[in-house]
Order: structure tokens, then C-alpha cells, then sequence
């Protein structure tokens, strides 16, 4: 059984300590390939060097709807330095967050459309945060994968993932039928977690990615601990359960679509 954790920040002070620890317990626990994901220039170096360094790692690279930038044209050009890199599988993490009002919806749709510029430009997939901000996310993105899919959103390619979910089943359809993945992340876990979990049952396992988030949303049995990529099996085995399927059935199909996806394997 192998899993891919799609989404975590191992490049925080948290996994300063036990880098090798962490990574090794992940393997132990059939996590095999982990993608680092940026939230800003500084973080998309460190992600890029981490995928250098282990084997194992992969990175994304992007600006966060939040992160606190002074230069935003700056910063894109550092993220577009690394765009080459052959690890650097996607470009993430972005998209818009209302929840928090750091930085202004007019700034972070700015970030965004750049940023979907970019993708398109490079054919890289991005990987989206979402955060109270749906109803003016989704018309963004649908425009940019109507052009990304020649016009056509019945195209059957696979743009991008929205992570940690959070949203109702109707739209978590909205996002596969114009080309993307849901990612599912240990809040699945927790008991009231009533609409990721009909989300999962709602849709095909051939649209779902797994993903720790780490060192944030840690799986139920750790709850407000660090989270880490060995925890992934929290998050398959609540899925499993779900759908009433084997846990290597999960693991098999959530990572080809991970493969899919990132162009890895």
C-alpha cells in the first residue's frame, strides 16, 4: 500500500527538531511521497530545497490569499524562478480567504489571477485554499478552467485540487465537473464533521486526494497535537469506513489521482 500526502508544511519551526524522524515514520506508515506547499517566497525556497534534499518530497510554490507580502510582483518573480525546478509539481497554495482580514479581497484577487496566469502558462496544476469566500472563488476558477479546458468543461482533465474541503456536496460537484479534486484532510475524523463526510460519500473516490495539512488539523486520535504525514492513515482508514471500502482500494485510487494530478509516480 502506498499513500501521498498532498498537502503539508514541513518547513515550520514545528519539524524543526525531528525532520528525519518525521519523514521516516511517514514511510513507515506506507506515506511514501509528500508534497510541501508554500505560502510564500520564503516558504515555496524551503519547500524547494526540502524536495532537493529528500527523496521523498515534493514541492509546490505559491502566495497564500493571506500571507503578509510588501512585494507582491517581487514575490512572483522568486515563485516563478522555481517553476522549472522538476520538483516543483504545482502552484499553490492560493486562492481567497475571507476569514480572516489580513489581507483586502481586492489584494488577494489580484494574487489569484496572477497566480492562475501562471499556471496556465506553465500547465502546472494549482492547488486552492478556500475560506468563506465560495460564491466569489468558484466564478474565478471556473472562468480560468473553462480556458485551461479549451472551452470545455467536460474535457475529463484534472486542473487542480481544493484542499482541506470544507464545503457542501453540491459544491464539491461543482469543482469535479470542471476538473478538480477534493482534497480530504484529517478533519474528517472529527466527530461533527457532518459535510466533509457526506461530501466523501456524495462523490466518486476517482475525485478525492488525501492530505495531512501538518502540522495543522491533526486526525481525531491527536487532536490539537502536531499534526504530521504518518497520521495520512487516520485519514484513509475514516475514509474507508465511510464508503465501506478497503483501506488499499482508497489507498490505490487516492493516489493514482495524486499521480494524475502532480505528474508523479
Amino acid at each position: 500500500m502506498v499513500l501521498v500526502d498532498t498537502h503539508c508544511h514541513l518547513y515550520l519551526s514545528e519539524f524543526t527538531v525531528d525532520m528525519e524522524a518525521v519523514l521516516q515514520r511517514a514511510a513507515d506508515n506506507q506515506v511514501n511521497t509528500v508534497i510541501v506547499v508554500g505560502i510564500d517566497a520564503l516558504t515555496s525556497q524551503q519547500a524547494v530545497q526540502m524536495a532537493d534534499k529528500y527523496e521523498s518530497v515534493f514541492a509546490a510554490v505559491g502566495i497564500h490569499p493571506n500571507s503578509e507580502v510588501i512585494d507582491i510582483e517581487g514575490e512572483l518573480k522568486q515563485i516563478e524562478s522555481w517553476l522549472d525546478h522538476p520538483k516543483v509539481v504545482a502552484i499553490g497554495e492560493i486562492g481567497l480567504d475571507y476569514y480572516w482580514e489580513t489581507v483586502s479581497p481586492e489584494e488577494q484577487k489580484y494574487r489569484l489571477s496572477r497566480q492562475l496566469r501562471i499556471a496556465s502558462d506553465l500547465g502546472l496544476p494549482i492547488i486552492v485554499h478556500n475560506r468563506n469566500a465560495m460564491p466569489d472563488l468558484y466564478p474565478l476558477v471556473a472562468e480560468w478552467s473553462k480556458d485551461r479546458a479549451g472551452q470545455s468543461y467536460a474535457s475529463g482533465k484534472l486542473l487542480g485540487v481544493f484542499h482541506s474541503f470544507s464545503e457542501d456536496h453540491p459544491w464539491a460537484e461543482k469543482l469535479v465537473d470542471i476538473g478538480f479534486l477534493i482534497g480530504v484532510s484529517g478533519v474528517i475524523t472529527f466527530p461533527n464533521a457532518r459535510k466533509i463526510k457526506n461530501v466523501v460519500r456524495s462523490i466518486s473516490l476517482t475525485q478525492l486526494l488525501l492530505e495531512t495539512d501538518a502540522p495543522y488539523l491533526c486526525p481525531q486520535p491527536f487532536r490539537g497535537k502536531r499534526n504530521e504525514p504518518a497520521y495520512l492513515v487516520y485519514v484513509l482508514r475514516e475514509v474507508a469506513s465511510i464508503l465501506s471500502a478497503s483501506e488499499e482500494t482508497v489507498a490505490e485510487t487516492t493516489t493514482k489521482n495524486a499521480q494524475t494530478l502532480f505528474g508523479i509516480g
